[in-house]
């Protein structure tokens, strides 16, 4: 067969059995729940394409390992056996995986050492890595020299790196980590935690006087950064150590803080020029007047973000179920009233409301005061997303219409997405 039709052919074919395997996949998993039996979910044609004959097993292994998660089984042995195959020496897939996610066990023996720990300097042997995302590690108490061993990993090969429910010991490896991705184009961190964090995101001190010298990714296009030590004043500092010294198209500034909030802002004017989309919300207001908002606020300086075109609030909780719905959006009247960007042209609202009277809770009034201004004469689009249910969105549509749409002195758009 393979002397009939030219290699190129088949891996054609290949790639398309990829793809149609992907979307039985996710049409499957689009079922309800009672449908998703193990006799109607999908078998991997690609699989089988394998066990053709030689030549087809690159392109088939290329798709097959392009993507490597391995999830968060009670069974920690699942991690430890992978890494036992990529160490082995007749190992034949190394150079496929492209993407690696990884999450640590639940209920871990604390007699045992984390997996992902375990496994990090097998990882390093895979060669083409450029996405990795890991969730649940534990990056604590651990010995220089097993830390060492897993930093390889973490290389100029990277391109994408995501840490979520992740826990340092100072703040200085997860710097040195990230300082290691000099070619990262995106990065994420999410829910960052010190070993001491306290409940609100502010880290206590460690007693870290570790200085990573070696600077952040100059390439980077997009940056998210949500809660605890991702918005410690060590991390941002060092991200941007000097107005301009890094340029990020893309920002996402989650879950800010009181005590956060003074150095969220001058990272925020520092990198402003850069910036295209921004994203931001702050903690629970419910709890304490002197929250987030009004910290931020007091002290933020937006003038630097001239080249904005899109900003996201978010999440905006109104709902009545919510103890402070009333405070939620407190701070959005103030950020538009501060912002001064003449290529804005679009505002998303993503809000969690469960009935039309909820919207009242956002002041409008000073928000289409705001937006009638010369400073937003390029504004296209007004969009709201979230958990809106359908059948809200009906009632929704008119009174937008009404409290905003009408009262704009320009053609704005009002989008809506709803929840699914």
């Amino acid at each position: 067969m393979a002397d009939i039709f030219p290699p190129e052919i088949f891996d054609t074919i290949l790639d398309h059995v990829h793809i149609l395997d992907r979307e039985a996949e996710s049409n499957y998993y689009a079922l309800d729940d009672s449908l998703q039996t193990d006799s109607n979910k999908p078998v991997k044609t690609l699989l089988r394409c394998s066990l053709v004959c030689r030549s087809w097993l690159p392109r088939t292994r290329l798709h097959t390992f392009e993507t490597v998660h391995i999830p968060n089984y009670y069974d920690r042995t699942i991690g430890l056996t992978f890494g036992a195959l990529v160490a082995h020496p007749l190992c034949t897939f190394r150079s496929h995986v492209r993407r690696l996610s990884l999450q640590e066990s639940y209920n871990r023996n604390p007699a045992e050492r984390f997996w992902i720990n375990s496994v990090l300097p097998q990882l390093a042997l895979l060669p083409h890595v450029e996405d990795v995302s890991i969730y649940q590690a534990h990056f604590t108490n651990v010995a220089e020299e097993e830390w060492r061993a897993g930093l390889p990993l973490f290389g100029p090969q990277l391109k994408r790196l995501e840490m979520k429910s992740t826990h340092f010991d100072r703040v200085s490896r997860m710097t040195e980590l990230v300082s290691r991705c000099t070619n990262l184009e995106s990065l994420a961190l999410t829910y960052i935690y010190l070993d001491n964090d306290v409940g609100d995101g502010a880290p206590q001190a460690q007693g870290d006087d570790i200085v990573i010298t070696t600077p952040p990714s100059r390439i980077l296009q997009s940056l998210s950064l949500d809660y605890g030590i991702a918005l410690s004043a060590e991390f941002v500092t060092w991200l941007c150590p000097r107005p301009g010294s890094i340029t990020v198209p893309t920002v996402e500034l989650r879950s800010i803080s009181k005590q956060n909030a003074h150095h969220v802002a001058r990272f925020l004017y520092d990198i402003g020029q850069s910036i295209t989309s921004l994203a931001i919300n702050f903690l629970d207001s419910s709890c304490d007047i002197a929250d987030g908002q009004d910290a931020f606020c007091r002290v933020a300086d937006l003038t630097t973000l001239t080249k904005l075109e899109t900003l996201r609030f978010g999440l905006l909780t109104i709902d009545s179920t919510f103890l402070g719905r009333g405070l939620s959006a407190k701070h959005v009247p103030s950020i538009l009233a501060n912002l001064n960007s003449p290529c804005l042209k679009e505002i998303r609202f993503h809000v969690s409301m469960e009935e039309v009277a909820d919207l009242e809770m956002i002041d409008w009034e000073n928000i289409v005061l705001t937006l009638n201004g010369a400073g937003y004469s390029a504004l296209e689009v007004l969009s709201f997303d979230g958990t809106i249910q359908e059948e809200d969105l009906e009632d929704a549509k008119p009174w937008l219409h009404k409290h905003v749409g009408k009262r704009l002195n320009r053609n704005v758009e009002i989008r809506y997405v709803t929840s699914n």
